[in-house]
């Protein structure tokens, strides 16, 4: 009985490593680049060295929608505003920076003093209930009540939307 079994399991292996193998050749078409063995598309611009390399994440829902083409067409649009989009999220950054440092600037002295205070304090409860370890993830903050240090932050985020 286990001879019989043992030689399903050796057949089914084989059969796995040869499709495995028949999947991971490469198609040797009319298209094909004989210099560097990469095919290409001449309406698209899309060589089989660029859609190895590309990678991304595909928008909600599309990926029911899409074939394979389009994938690696999505993926490389997005490959061509990753950096300009990184560049103005870093901008982004800067402005909000500074606009909370000209709102803080509103601020008297006492007023810093107590929201350097509530800050903390905010900082060190989020340390102490994520450390406590009682099996379960710290639960995520809402905005039912927000406290000055909260204040600040929809301050800017309500500005930062006008």
């Amino acid at each position: 009985m286990s001879n019989a079994w043992s030689r399903k399991v050796l057949v089914l292996a084989f059969t796995a490593v040869c499709l495995i193998a028949i999947a991971q050749e490469k198609p040797q078409g009319p298209n094909t680049d004989p210099g560097r063995g990469a095919t290409t598309d001449p309406e698209r611009g899309i060589t089989s060295v660029s859609r190895e390399a590309v990678k991304g994440r595909l928008p909600r829902h599309f990926a029911s929608l899409v074939n394979s083409e389009q994938r690696i067409e999505i993926y490389l649009i997005q490959t061509q505003f990753r950096d300009q989009i990184s560049k103005l999220k870093q901008e982004l950054a800067k402005l909000e920076s500074k606009q909370m440092q000209d709102i803080e600037a509103v601020l008297t002295t006492d007023q810093r003093e107590k929201l350097f205070n509530f800050r903390n304090s905010s900082r060190k409860k989020r340390a102490t209930d994520s450390g406590v370890g009682d099996g379960r993830t710290p639960k995520k903050a809402t905005n039912d009540s927000p406290g000055p240090a909260s204040s600040a932050k929809n301050q800017t985020s309500s500005t930062s939307n006008q």
